[in-house]
């Protein structure tokens, strides 16, 4: 479920939503108001994991590695680097290699983190 806000990610959470995306704005929003769509703010990330107990994920743009980075220190469920960020852009994806934290090019270790919140089981 995608969430722009603490209090959104709580009201998926209580709807029985398994995880929520957290987001900048919505893609309906960017495309409406127009402008560029960025990682979502550091602070709205920490608030909805401090919030809600179900995996909380989040977007960075195609190639930039160090809101990938960031994004894992946080320690996000999951990491979608996304082409709704970002035009699609076949040869700068960011190489997952070196990462702990699943990605949208990592599905195979996606399935670890089915079984909830990482930060709930630490």
């Amino acid at each position: 479920m995608d969430v722009t806000s603490a209090e959104q990610a709580k009201v998926a959470e209580d709807a029985g939503a398994a995880a929520v995306m957290a987001l900048e704005r919505v893609p309906a929003d960017i495309r409406t108001q127009g402008g560029v769509a960025r990682m979502a703010p550091i602070a709205k990330i920490r608030d909805i994991q401090a919030t809600v107990s179900i995996p909380v994920m989040a977007k960075c743009r195609i190639g930039h590695i160090a809101e990938a980075r960031m994004l894992e220190a946080l320690e996000v469920d999951f990491i979608d680097e996304s082409e709704v960020l970002t035009p699609a852009d076949e040869e700068n994806h960011i190489s997952k290699h070196g990462f702990t934290v699943p990605s949208s090019a990592a599905a195979a270790t996606s399935a670890r983190r089915c079984g909830g919140s990482a930060r709930a089981r630490r």
